[in-house]
This record gives C-alpha cells, structure tokens and sequence, in this order.
C-alpha cells in the first residue's frame, strides 16, 4: 500500500490561477484584473477596435483572408474581392470540378486590377461554405460561351452544380446545340456513358439569352444556394430549382472559363464558413478592425488614398482610379473622382483616351470631362456620336498630343472659387 506521500506525489494537487500559492498572490491577481478592466474601458472610452484573442495563433477574418470583409452579421460573412491589390488572387487556388483537359497556358493570374481566369482554369475559392451562399461578380468576357460559376462538394465527388452563360461544352456530349443560360446538375447515378469525360449529368432551368455576349463588356450576375434552391440570377432574368440529386450542404465555390478567357472584378460572397473549417486554418468570426462600409456615394479610405497617391503624381493611383470609372457595380462615387482626375498630373490625359474607347456611354462622357479639363478642348468628341465620329474626334487629340508633348506636362490646378 504507498503512502500518503507517494499518493501526492502521483496526483499532484491542482491549483487554479486564484488560489493562494503565497504571501501576495492574490493582491497581483487582483491588480492584473484592475488593469486589464482599465485597458478595457479606455478602449471603450476612445472608440478603439478591442485586441482580438491571438490564442494558438488564430487570426481574425480580416487577419486571414486577403480580401475584404464588408459584414459580419451572425455567422454571415461576406467577403469582397476588388483585385486592386494582387494579393486578393491568393485566396482563390487553380481549380475545376469537372473533367477536362488542360490547355496550354491555362491559369488564373492578377491582369489590370482584376482576375483572369484561361480555359480551361477554374478560380475556386479556398473557403468552406455550408447551407446557404450567395455569389457575385462582374463577368467581362473574351468569349461569348461556356464561362460562369459553379458549386462543388469538399468531398470532391462528382456532385456539383453550374450556372453557365451560353452553354454548349456539356450539351455536346447530349448531342444537343445548346446556346442556353443554364444550372447543370452532376452525378456519377446520371451518368450513361463509358467516356472517361463524361460524368453524368441533368439539365436543370435553362433559357436562351435575350442578348447575345457582348466581348469586352461587364456585366454583373449571381449564383448559389438560397432555401435549398439553386439560382442562378443573369441581368435578363433569375433561374431557380430545388437543389436535385445528391444535396449540397458543404461546398466550395468558383469560376471556369473553357476554352475562352474571362475578367473577374468585384466579386462578393456571402454565406457561413464550415465550423471545422475554421477550426482547421485557426479562424475566429470576429475582426480585428471595426467593418466599415462606403455608402451610396461615399468614399472609401482605400480610394481616398488612392486619390490623395494620383495628386501626388504616382501613375498606378491614376489608372486606378479611372478603372473605379469604367466599373458600373462600384459606389456611385463618380463626381469626387472626375474632380479628382480633372486636377493634378496633366499626364493624366494619356490614362483618360483609354475611356474614350469605352462600349458604355457613361464612361466615355466621364472620360471626356477629364480631358476637357486638361486640355480646355473637348476636340469635337462627344459620348453619343457615331463611333467613326467619336475615332475621329481621338484622332485629333492624340494629333495634338504629338504635336504639342507639353500638353503631358505640369499641373492642372483646381478652378478658383469665385469671391
């Protein structure tokens, strides 16, 4: 039988951080308590974002994903991509669901503020998602076919679903034409054929397009899942289904471009991450900084900056700024930035023709103001006319630019306000 000693020693007593372990201890725990309530209240006094908990090295959404966090509500998060910054590519990895070759060159990669995905590449997201999801993106397309976004199971079995502008790659292994926005849903129990590309799938709603692809041009649609639904919501119309075949309950999210290239610039995802998942990558649902969102017609601290870089004379902010211009889905912030590149670095001209060329009417008469600004001559250019009067009109002003370099150099300073 071992002795009381030996007992103690085997089973050490535990003592907890408030017990007394000698003359003092509690008079430190109680001041440490003091001073962090002291920290507290200051930072509640001054509006100061309070420290996030670091433990294990987690880190706060905004602390791991390189996009932008724009609300928190719940388990809801949503995240947006703008792709100033290249770094915003690395949340999104190399990725199809569903079989197909490779093509030379393929890939997804940071190109004029934006992401491109090369058929035929996919840009998945690198998040888990669960339940419900909603994404959106502004689609500026180098191909009038076969490109949109799909959902697929972690598991990475064959039960996925797409929501595909013009489709025809799928269709043809159904020997059919095609040529319709349509959610495909895949399964290996669909699958009727022994070809190693075909997986198997049904078709779920599917409409021809009211207008055809316009290359070059953006535009602004959703997909996901919403009340056990599939949507897939295009500028024309919304088509919806009850989500068919095997359930999609956790889920990766992308895009795919096949044989084709594709932009993709504001993209928006909303929805709630997969617990394990964040258990996984160490992620807290809380942020380190408070969210703040632009309103309507408000600028953000990142385009202000950006402002404040073009007035400075850096040309990156500039030719920034004017891609904020040409993108219809950003805050109506349109006035500040005309003001904003009307002054400073008359080399702004070179960076504003660019807009001149625009499909969007909108944006050719904002291109215009600026280099009427610079300039004082608006060269005969205006938004509505005729695209061989408008190519006229650009001709005459890069005539004058070679005839005249000084017209590139110094400062337009800001009007002067009348007393």
């Amino acid at each position: 039988m071992k002795s009381s000693g030996q007992l103690d020693r085997a089973h050490p007593p535990r003592i907890t951080p408030f017990e007394a372990r000698g003359p003092g201890n509690q008079s430190i725990v109680r001041m440490l308590l003091l001073g962090a309530l002291c920290v507290f209240a200051a930072c509640f006094q001054a509006g100061a974002p309070l420290p996030v908990a670091e433990a294990a090295g987690e880190k706060a959404l905004d602390e791991y994903f390189r996009g932008k966090v724009t609300a928190l509500e719940g388990k809801v998060v949503t995240l947006r991509y703008d792709f100033r910054s290249k770094e915003q590519v690395g949340d999104f990895v190399d990725r199809v669901p569903f079989r197909i070759k490779p093509r030379k060159g393929q890939r997804i990669k940071w190109f004029d503020d934006k992401l491109e995905v090369v058929g035929n590449s996919g840009a998945r997201h690198k998040a888990e998602w669960v339940g419900e999801v909603t994404v959106t993106a502004t689609y500026i397309p180098d191909l009038e076919k076969d490109f949109g976004g799909f959902v697929s199971p972690v598991s990475e079995t064959e039960d996925f679903a797409t929501f595909t502008f013009v489709e025809t790659y799928f269709h043809a292994f159904d020997k059919q034409a095609g040529g319709l926005n349509s959610i495909i849903k895949f399964g290996p129990q669909w699958k009727e054929t022994d070809s190693e590309e075909f997986i198997g799938f049904r078709y779920g709603p599917r409409k021809p397009p009211k207008n055809p692809i316009v290359i070059g041009k953006g535009f602004r649609a959703s997909f996901g899942i919403q009340s056990k639904k599939l949507f897939f919501r295009l500028p024309e119309y919304e088509l919806k289904k009850k989500d068919y075949g095997k359930k999609l309950k956790r889920f990766h999210v992308g895009f795919y471009a096949i044989k084709g290239r594709m932009l993709l610039d504001n993209i928006e995802i909303s929805g709630e991450l997969a617990t394990d998942w964040m258990r996984r990558e160490k992620v807290v649902l809380k942020t380190s900084k408070p969210i703040v969102a632009a309103g309507e017609g408000e600028l953000d601290a990142e385009t202000q900056a950006l402002m404040e870089q073009h007035t400075a004379g850096k040309s990156k902010a500039t030719r920034q700024l004017l891609a904020i211009l040409k993108d219809e889905t950003s805050p109506k912030v349109y006035g500040p930035l005309v003001a904003c590149l009307s002054q400073g670095p008359k080399k702004t001209i070179q960076y504003a023709i660019d807009l001149l060329y625009n499909t969007d009417e909108r944006v050719r008469g904002l291109g215009i103001k600026i280099v009427s600004a610079h300039t004082g001559d608006s060269y005969g250019f205006k938004a509505k006319s005729s695209e061989k009067s408008r190519s006229a009109a650009i001709q005459k002003l890069q005539k004058a630019i070679r005839g005249n370099a000084k017209l590139l150099e110094g400062t337009t300073e800001p009007p002067q306000k009348k007393k």
